[in-house]
């Protein structure tokens, strides 16, 4: 079992090509090919990177 590397859903090997589960690898409908290419270029890389790096602090 592995999990996709978008949303962490599990799955055998065979189902998740190139890591990713058939919804994360499927743009929404409503989105034109540009827009579903550009909808990770406005995620705030630094503040899920300090997200994560508090995560690790916890106990």
């Amino acid at each position: 079992m592995v999990e996709c590397t978008e949303c962490g859903t599990p799955g055998p090997s065979e189902a998740l090509p190139d890591g990713l589960c058939r919804p994360c690898r499927t743009p929404a409908p409503h989105l034109t090919s540009e827009q579903a290419a550009g909808a990770d270029a406005g995620r705030d890389v630094r503040g899920l990177v300090a997200e994560l790096r508090g995560m690790l602090k916890r106990p």
